[in-house]
């Protein structure tokens, strides 16, 4: 089994928001590329990726679908 590792952009404190003129919610730009990547699997119905039984039926099942995601915005451009 190979661990892949990455480096999360760290959270903004309240000082770097005050300083950027922001307050509330602040999106980082990587954890949100996961956080949205996370909702379109969430969004498909067949992925129940807690029940899967190997891992690799759940990355089977993830593939597809990110494939169906792909397939449907061909689709409609």
């Amino acid at each position: 089994m190979t661990k892949i590792r990455f480096q999360l952009a760290p959270k903004p404190t309240p000082a770097e928001k005050a300083t950027q003129g922001k307050s509330g919610f602040v999106p980082v730009a990587t954890r949100w590329i996961i956080e949205r990547s996370n909702a379109w699997m969430e969004r498909c119905k067949s992925l129940v990726k807690n029940f899967e039984r190997t891992l690799d039926h759940a990355t089977a099942k993830s593939h597809l679908c990110f494939i169906r995601l792909m397939l449907k915005r061909l689709a409609y451009g």
